[in-house]
């Protein structure tokens, strides 16, 4: 079962990084291979980064852990894109600060496949503390230190907001409806159990007893 799924999540990476490497490739005999290279070249990177991302997405809760590498090499990729095609390199003294917000956001989403509120906890940690770094270091390195305020006000702010309104979005989704159903059925139990001994219906209480078995063997599966 094992090797299927690394045999699936292989196929799913080397297809998504030949169809973007073919499209680049085809771009160029179309285009001037020079000028398509000098603009997109940062695509090199972001291909392979979405290819990881696809097989998490599309694979088996196994799979989840694809979203780590997927998100760093995507983010790496599409700051490379930004900086290339404005040439604002200098962006790198406080743009590092992404990675924690990439960081979380992988480990929200393995969260969300695996059922880890901890893994949850943690990734909303790092983009909490990743979005302050960037607002607080761009703010610094850009009006203080740069003297320029248009990359601030016209793309900061922006995706700080951006990445904020996606944090909201994960947060909300942390606690997973079978754990709440799992919650609801155990109280239930414990009420039953709590009163007197001719109230309980046996065969209703095993019942109970054995959804509650299945529930937490599929937790720990």
């Amino acid at each position: 079962m094992a090797n299927n799924t690394q045999r699936d999540s292989g196929r799913l990476i080397g297809g998504g990084i030949l169809i973007g490497l073919g499209l680049l490739f085809l771009g160029g005999q179309i285009f001037d291979i020079g000028d398509l290279m000098a603009a997109f070249w940062p695509f090199f990177v972001i291909v392979p980064g979405l290819a990881f991302l696809a097989g998490a997405v599309m694979g088996d809760k196994k799979a989840a852990g694809l979203a780590v590498p997927g998100a760093m090499v995507t983010g790496t990729g599409a700051i490379l894109l930004y900086q290339n095609m404005t040439g604002n390199w200098e962006s790198w003294a406080y743009i590092w600060t992404l990675y924690p917000v990439l960081l979380g956001l992988a480990f929200n989403f393995m969260s969300q496949r695996t059922g880890d509120n901890n893994l949850a906890k943690v990734g909303r940690g790092f983009v909490t503390w990743g979005l302050v770094g960037l607002v607080a270091l761009g703010t610094l390195f850009e009006l203080f230190i740069f003297g320029s305020i248009g990359w601030l006000g016209s793309l900061l702010v922006p995706a700080a907001m951006i990445l904020g309104g996606i944090y909201l979005l994960t947060r909300g989704r942390g606690s997973s409806p079978s754990i709440y159903i799992n919650n609801k059925v155990k109280r239930s139990s414990e009420r039953m159990s709590s009163g007197p001994s001719a109230d309980i219906n046996p065969e209703l209480k095993r019942k109970i007893d054995a959804a509650l078995a299945d529930q937490e063997e599929e937790q720990t599966m």
